[in-house]
C-alpha cells in the first residue's frame, strides 16, 4: 500500500470522526491545536485507522498522533515492519 492510499484513507477516517471536510484537513495540520479535537475525538480515530488497516496495536500507540502526516508514519512503519517478518517466516 502506497502512502497515498494510506493518507487518503486516514484522511477520510478523520473527515467521518470529526465532520471536518477532508480539503481542511492538511498534511500537518494540528488535530489538537488547530483542529481544536479532543481526546475522545483523538482515540475514536486512532481506534478507526488501527481497524482500517488491521494494525491490532495499543491505544497507546495512538496517543502521540498529532496530525496526518504521523497517522500516516505510524501505519507505514508497522506495515512496513509486519511486511518484514512475513518475509522472514
Amino acid at each position: 500500500m502506497q502512502a497515498d492510499e494510506i493518507k487518503a484513507k486516514i484522511r477520510e477516517v478523520v473527515t467521518q470522526v470529526t465532520e471536518i471536510p477532508g480539503e481542511e484537513i492538511g498534511d500537518t495540520t494540528s488535530f489538537t491545536q488547530e483542529l481544536d479535537l479532543d481526546s475522545l475525538a483523538l482515540l475514536e480515530i486512532g481506534v478507526d485507522i488501527d481497524y482500517a488497516f488491521q494494525l491490532n496495536l495499543p491505544d497507546e500507540r495512538f496517543k502521540d498522533i498529532d496530525c496526518l502526516d504521523d497517522a500516516v508514519n505510524l501505519v507505514m512503519t508497522e506495515l512496513a515492519a509486519r511486511q518484514g517478518q512475513a518475509q522472514v517466516a
